[in-house]
């Protein structure tokens, strides 16, 4: 069993209407007046207890919410919650402190993996979490700031800790979102909102259950996420897509292949688990003069080399998936006329590293470049004859050195060395460990949060990669393909 267990660990590191009494009278005088004085008491009890903070100030009002999920250096966060009242609240009756907001959601039970821990840890447990409110206003339907209005957002703390409505699965190896995933609102005793009419409000109503079909992406609202292709092999591959507005100009288009937690069939997981949302960003857009982005999702993982599913022990075998993903990037080159097919880059992460090796050793004059990340195609699998024919590709490679899930020693330093052994066109970022660089994460002891170092990607997608002054966004947008 802790063979299993360590097994098990390592496919974990490869990658969350108002209301009122309806009073009924006797048919005499007597008990009318008897319930009316009963009805002052009642009354006169609750101004008593609303003076000592009691709740029962006001009404009810019910309503329904939807959440705004932002893509993080560690992966999805709920940040907002948008409700959608049955009133019209007035602006200046909102105030943050007045909320309550408690997440019970879908968890892994990774207290059942403590030895002599008795709970099955393949069952799911549900955790509750109470969720820090930084903001609160009166906004329209998507959040956006407004006067008075029946929609309330309130903005949620996150953190690499708190808010992710993923749920990642130890024995299964990958992200799913959370199910169920439920918001509970309330306003604090003795809180109240007003509304228009000047009523006041002492309780909400609103529905627990969110929905993320419905919720708010932000970052990815000018891209598709819908798109499937099926290969000639006969798998589909969901996929994500940007695409440059139409200006008669060629432009690059940039791959992106995820790591083992982020394959399935919905394209939401493999563009926010990472953060592939910077790559449709403002500021890697302009640097690259306009990018086309094509994220696939695998239905399984990249790595896997029959159909049984086997993908863990990858000595050096071509994915399964090798010709489908060759044969979606050509459709979707031949699909999009703007794209220069000179400059195709390809990269990923992790099992999203050792497809892009497997791609470039495969396909080794389609490219124009590739940035391999904690890439996890083994060297002892790669031969000498697949280095020679990759030797002129520009190839960046990113990883950390304290990454114990795909180790360094027996993946990119050798593979590295062999490659300038021979003359190749051979770029790093290596890093002593990944740690948040914003200065809003800190760590128990007072230092920067450290990250898992297998993380490296957040380096690539924060722009921090460079190697003697280039910067390596800047080199990926001067990237050409020199092999017809």
């Amino acid at each position: 069993m802790k063979n299993k267990i360590v097994s098990i660990l390592i496919v974990m590191t490869f990658s969350l209407s108002m209301t009122g009494c309806a009073n009924s009278y006797g048919p005499s005088a007597r008990a009318k007046y008897a319930d009316l004085k009963i009805e002052e008491k009642k009354e006169s009890d609750e101004k008593d207890n609303n003076a000592l903070g009691g709740s029962d100030m006001g009404s009810i009002l019910t309503g329904t919410q939807k959440v705004v999920v932002e893509g993080q250096d560690w992966g999805p966060a709920v940040v907002k919650t948008i409700l959608e009242l049955s009133d019209t609240i007035k602006n200046d009756s909102v105030n943050a402190e007045d909320f309550n907001v408690i997440e019970l959601k879908e968890s892994f039970n990774w207290a059942a993996l403590t030895p002599n821990s008795k709970e099955d840890a393949s069952k799911h447990i549900e955790s509750e979490t109470s969720r820090g409110v930084v903001a609160a206003y009166t906004s329209d339907e998507n959040g956006e700031k407004k006067d008075s209005s029946n929609f309330v957002t309130i903005e949620l703390n996150y953190s690499p800790d708190e808010g992710s409505p993923f749920c990642y699965d130890l024995f299964k190896g990958n992200n799913t979102i959370c199910s169920p995933y439920n918001l509970k609102v309330n306003l604090k005793n003795g809180a109240t909102l007003s509304t228009e009419t000047g009523e006041e409000i002492s309780e909400l109503n609103v529905s627990e259950t969110i929905d993320f079909d419905n919720a708010v992406y932000p970052q990815l609202a000018k891209t598709d996420i819908s798109s499937v292709f099926e290969g000639p092999q006969g798998h589909k591959i969901c996929y994500a897509s940007y695409e440059v507005k139409e200006d008669n100009a060629k432009h690059p288009l940039v791959i992106w292949l995820h790591g083992a937690g982020e394959g399935g069939a919905d394209p939401k997981i493999n563009t926010l688990g990472n953060e592939v949302t910077a790559l449709f960003s403002d500021k890697f857009q302009t640097t690259m003069g306009g990018a086309y982005v094509l994220a696939p999702q695998c239905p399984s993982f990249w790595m896997q080399y029959d159909e049984n599913g086997n993908w863990m022990d990858n000595k050096g075998v071509d994915s399964i998936y090798l010709h489908d993903l060759k044969a979606l990037i050509d459709d979707y080159v031949s699909s999009h006329s703007n794209i220069d097919s000179d400059r195709i880059i390809i990269g990923g992460c992790s099992n999203g590293g050792y497809m892009t090796m497997d791609m470039i050793m495969n396909y080794p004059d389609f490219f124009a470049a590739a940035y391999p990340i904690c890439e996890a195609y083994t060297n002892s699998g790669i031969t000498d004859e697949q280095l020679e024919k990759i030797k002129s590709l520009p190839i960046w490679f990113i990883y950390a050195e304290n990454d114990t899930t795909v180790d360094p020693a027996n993946f990119e330093v050798p593979t590295i060395k062999r490659l300038r052994d021979i003359g190749a066109n051979i770029h790093t970022s290596i890093f002593k460990d990944v740690h948040d660089t914003s200065g809003k994460y800190n760590s128990p002891d007072g230092g920067a949060y450290q990250f898992m170092g297998h993380w490296s990607w957040i380096y690539f997608f924060n722009n921090e990669c460079e190697e003697n002054g280039v910067n390596m966004w800047q080199w990926m947008s001067e990237q050409k393909r020199s092999i017809k």
